[in-house]
């Protein structure tokens, strides 16, 4: 069993409700990668006439063009469609991962009520990321037993993981000298002789700013730009304890940036709200970035991992969980993404390999 919770914008018109159309949103999205209505109506598998409907359809009852047609230069976003897109895309990146968290939750009190049984549910706490993401999609697709994602901080899935709250957690530090400093904040929370550590994939972690760099964002130092608006991940999260430690390094106090109170909870509503105009630049990882169509500047390697207590390293599902690591399909799943390096993918790597700081 499945449970998934979703969100419909509404519209009221004359006394009317109208539940704006998903299609519409996806083809918002099309007209703005493609450049054209023909091609956007052939990617999200729609034809030409019920696509030129929909648009005529919610630009009567907006009283706006959605989309703007230009002979001979094919299509672009009118600033209503534009707007209502960004809207679109802000919402699912700040509300689908706490609507997956609460739908796997009840999902599994749910079951819990019919079957009586909870043996077959496998429970991660897991810091956001596409890698981790796609871990779970090819299990729950392709394996006997449902792995349950919760999506939470580094530091706050290390704990969870600690009070018994889920089986396995996923975390990310940073390779080298900051990684270093920071590994006492994780050591607290495990260790080699009760702990297992399966690596996922080194990804890159850097800023996230828009298509032609507008503001001339260069490095760190860039965030202080009086002119430049900063979006920042929640405290606890291993970017925020990355980012923080980027700043100490080179003297650059939080009171310097415009914008380091201001927090999203994931890397997609950070790279959703750059891609939106609402910040200038986000700091976070490389294939978010690509999913936005934002310009990335590298900044950090990092280590991801799976914590995975030693008693349960002869349990089938972490056997599946790190064949699946080591599978083709997950490779493939993420080569189109910059950032990331699989090749070490289902390894069972060292604390000192981790957190050594080599």
């Amino acid at each position: 069993m499945d449970i998934k919770i979703d969100f419909h914008w509404q519209l009221s018109h004359l006394g009317e409700q109208h539940n704006i159309d998903k299609v519409l949103f996806e083809m918002l999205e099309a007209v703005q990668t493609e450049g054209s209505l023909r091609k956007a109506t052939d990617k999200i598998q729609v034809s030409y006439r019920y696509a030129w409907g929909l648009l005529n359809k919610w630009e009567c009852l907006l009283g706006q063009p959605l989309v703007t047609l230009e002979r001979g230069r094919g299509a672009k976003l009118a600033p209503a469609g534009e707007k209502l897109m960004h809207g679109q895309r802000q919402l699912n990146a700040s509300f689908s991962p706490e609507l997956d968290n609460f739908s796997t939750q009840f999902k599994r009190e749910f079951e819990s009520l019919i079957n009586q049984d909870d043996a077959d549910g496998f429970n991660i706490f897991a810091s956001h990321g596409l890698a981790v993401g796609t871990l779970r999609d090819l299990i729950n697709q392709q394996s006997d037993f449902q792995l349950d994602l919760h999506f939470h901080g580094s530091l706050e899935s290390l704990r969870a993981l600690r009070n018994g709250d889920c089986h396995i957690a996923g975390f990310h530090i940073p390779v080298g000298e900051l990684g270093h400093h920071l590994a006492k904040d994780y050591l607290n929370l495990v260790s080699e002789d009760s702990h297992q550590l399966i690596y996922v994939v080194k990804r890159n972690q850097g800023l996230m700013v828009a298509n032609g760099n507008p503001k001339q964002v260069q490095d760190i130092h860039s965030l202080t730009q009086p002119d430049l608006t900063f979006i920042n991940r929640q405290a606890d999260s291993g970017t925020r304890l990355l980012l923080d430690q980027l700043l100490q390094a080179d003297n650059i106090q939080p009171a310097q940036i415009r914008g380091y109170t201001h927090e999203e909870f994931t890397h997609m509503a950070v790279a959703a709200m750059v891609a939106s105009g609402a910040a200038d630049v986000g700091f976070g990882i490389a294939p978010m970035a690509d999913k936005f169509n934002l310009e990335f500047i590298p900044l950090v390697w990092e280590h991801y991992c799976l914590a995975v207590p030693r008693h349960l390293m002869k349990d089938a599902r972490v056997g599946e969980i790190t064949a699946l690591l080591k599978g083709q399909q997950f490779h493939d799943k993420l080569v189109g993404f910059s950032g990331y390096d699989t090749r070490q993918s289902g390894d069972y790597v060292s604390f000192s390999d981790v957190f050594s700081g080599r």
